[in-house]
């Protein structure tokens, strides 16, 4: 699983590849797994994600015949060709262009409501998504009623959000709209959570990435994400 890694002064990616990955061919997919785009420099002190040959490897769900909705991408680039350049909407403040949202979200109705975390006296009966995963988001609610799960989810943690991710600089997969949080309050990051293990092995098989698979700090059981490799 992915390790945190400090930067040294003068540090490139080229080099940390070469002494934490065994390849200096490698920086590239560091960069791409850390959500470095372009030119832009290492910055002593600066904290980046070493990769795990597991954290980089493509999804192996089986997408159902003729699926309306995209394949698993893994890591930044594809992620990017997927579902947007997120980048570009990006102001120079820091906040994104609600273009963004405007352009590529859309609201799914769910076939139950599901108590918001931050507030379990409301509701949620949708959720904010990319476009793109609206087929997938009805398949997978449509499953979990199908198959009794429905009392696997206690609480909505929260889909499309344009954030860092928790624990690091990097976008957080939420700002795609390709990530959706489960019951926070008994899943927090770092801890291995109570998610059930057959709501984890329904998600997986539509190709979410569950965060309580990843290690230390950056474990994070109420996560679920559509990409791998980021």
């Amino acid at each position: 699983m992915a390790k945190r890694y400090t930067v040294g002064k003068k540090e490139t990616l080229k080099q940390i590849a070469r002494e934490q990955m065994g390849d200096q061919t490698l920086a590239n997919v560091l960069a791409d797994y850390n959500g470095i785009v372009g030119k832009r420099q290492l910055v002593a002190g600066e904290v980046v994600e070493i990769p795990s040959k597991k954290d980089l490897a493509p999804s192996r769900a089986a997408r159902p015949r003729a699926a309306a909705w995209p394949a698993v991408p893994r890591g930044l680039q594809e992620v990017l060709q997927t579902f947007g350049n997120l980048y570009d909407y990006v102001r120079d403040d820091g906040s994104v262009d609600p273009r963004w949202e405007s352009e590529n979200m859309v609201l799914v109705p769910l076939p139950f409501a599901l108590p918001l975390d931050w507030d379990p006296a409301k509701s949620v009966t949708r959720v904010r998504c990319h476009k793109l995963l609206a087929p997938l988001y009805q398949e997978v609610f449509g499953q979990i009623v199908a198959q009794n799960l429905k009392s696997t989810l206690k609480t909505y943690g929260g889909a499309y959000q344009y954030r860092a991710k928790r624990n690091g600089a990097k976008p957080s997969t939420h700002s795609w709209g390709i990530a959706i949080d489960f019951n926070v309050r008994t899943n927090a990051m770092g801890t291995s959570g109570d998610m059930d293990p057959r709501l984890v092995a329904l998600m997986e098989r539509f190709g979410f990435v569950w965060g309580g698979r990843w290690a230390g700090r950056g474990k994070d059981p109420m996560h679920f994400q559509y990409c791998t490799g980021y």
